[in-house]
């Protein structure tokens, strides 16, 4: 016999997820004590991290198989970069929080919680789906639940996923050139900057981008080369 709120975590969890849970006291470990001031314990978040792991895994095995059906035309590189838009943190993220289970996992401690757990939430709760109903009842879920409802395949083929991809892509189709020069800014000893200057000399473009990391200083770069491109040139994506 369930307790109380124990069966009231079900009931919301079986109108998102098609089904009923049976391991409560696993879930509830994993999903709402990993992250409670209160009841956390280091074995529940290694446990969560561990879900999220075989979650990654199952989740890029779906979405592989979906878009080999879906997009029959499509190369195996234009396929890893549909896949990865659907997969990537920012995009999981928005899934999570669509499906509305910030409000049962993360509803006391919501204000404690960064953006980017949603998304490994998500691919821990695909992981422990996988092993509650197994590999089929998965797929049924990540069909009707996520990609039915929350991904728009023709959307995600024109969207960028990466400037500096779309960048070195056009460079290389189009034979030039192009550099990026990235180091470090220690202004404060607390914060540190990167600072990546960009360039097209044929094109006389040379933009500046910073950031906390390498790779979003580059990224913030060639997305300004982007946009001038666009604007002046008129250049097809």
């Amino acid at each position: 016999m369930l307790k109380n709120e124990d069966s009231i975590l079900v009931n919301k969890l079986k109108k998102i997820l098609g089904f009923c849970p049976k391991r409560i006291s696993y879930l509830k470990e994993v999903f709402i004590y990993s992250f409670s001031t209160k009841k956390r314990n280091k074995n529940y978040y290694i446990d969560f991290q561990r879900l999220e792991f075989l979650g990654d895994s199952v989740l890029n095995s779906i979405i592989s198989h979906f878009l080999y059906e879906k997009l029959p035309e499509k190369k195996e590189g234009e396929l890893t970069q549909v896949r990865s838009k659907i997969v990537c943190r920012k995009n999981l993220n928005k899934i999570f929080k669509k499906l509305t289970l910030t409000e049962i996992f993360f509803k006391k401690n919501k204000s404690m919680i960064s953006d980017n757990m949603f998304g490994n939430a998500l691919e821990s709760l695909i992981g422990f789906i996988y092993l509650e109903i197994g590999y089929q009842g998965c797929q049924n879920f990540v069909y009707k639940k996520i990609l039915h409802f929350h991904v728009n395949i023709m959307k995600l083929q024109k969207e960028i996923f990466s400037y500096k991809v779309w960048i070195i892509e056009w460079s290389q189709k189009n034979k030039f050139l192009i550099n990026f020069n990235t180091f470090k800014e220690e202004k404060n000893k607390n914060i540190i900057t990167y600072l990546s200057e960009f360039s097209i000399s044929e094109y006389k473009i040379k933009t500046v981008g910073r950031g906390p990391s390498k790779k979003k200083s580059e990224e913030l770069a060639a997305k300004k080369a982007y946009f001038i491109i666009q604007k002046k040139y008129k250049i097809n994506i």
